[in-house]
């Protein structure tokens, strides 16, 4: 009878680990399913958030600082010439009186002509900084370009598309976004370009010194 009761402990131990080695290859199984489900999608198409690489972008954040530095020098300029030519038209609003008709038209003639002069150079200023920011603009979508087709070769994709939300795509698979390595990408080719040009720089003017 002890022999029997042993055998049959036995058989229920056996009969546990069974289910349990069962119960672990089936989750196993399941994810292992789920992992390959996961990567089973074709990526020789994905997408980048357009937006976000040009925010995200280090030569567009010091680009944009820098043209804003140019542009509050070119309004500052224009709003002082401005304000120093209305300080002319007060003062000869305020001699009109004492002056002879030969005089106020003199004066008239040469406020217009000064004013006719402010108006040339506001519009010169507008136009050389429109060129600036047209060439900014040239540069940081050649920069992207150029990278775009580098990492597409490097990494096999067939094409890689650019989407703002709601305005050329409304949904696409996160798996195929690769904006956050496209991103770091052109930060990393841009810092070693910097790096690169910096000690550049340093070569020549230790050259000079010497």
């Amino acid at each position: 009878m002890k022999k029997l009761a042993i055998f049959a402990f036995i058989s229920l131990i056996l009969g546990v680990c069974e289910n349990k080695s069962q119960t672990s290859n089936s989750t196993n199984n399941t994810t292992s399913t789920k992992t390959e489900a996961k990567n089973d999608i074709d990526k020789s198409i994905v997408y980048v958030n357009s937006d976000s690489v040009i925010a995200n972008y280090e030569l567009y954040k010091k680009s944009i600082k820098e043209f804003e530095v140019k542009r509050n020098q070119y309004t500052g300029d224009i709003e002082n010439q401005a304000n120093a030519f209305q300080n002319k038209v007060l003062q000869a609003q305020q001699k009109a009186q004492s002056m002879t008709m030969g005089e106020i038209e003199a004066t008239k003639k040469s406020l217009a002509a000064e004013e006719q002069r402010l108006m040339q150079y506001r519009e010169t200023l507008l136009q050389n900084l429109a060129s600036q920011e047209k060439e900014m603009v040239e540069k940081i979508n050649k920069n992207i370009d150029d990278f775009m087709k580098r990492y597409a070769e490097k990494n096999g994709y067939k094409m890689i598309l650019g989407y703002k939300q709601g305005v050329t795509a409304w949904y696409g698979d996160s798996r195929l976004d690769i904006t956050p390595e496209v991103i770091k990408g052109l930060n990393e080719e841009y810092n070693q370009a910097q790096a690169g040009s910096k000690n550049e720089k340093e070569t020549k003017k230790d050259s000079v010194k010497k």
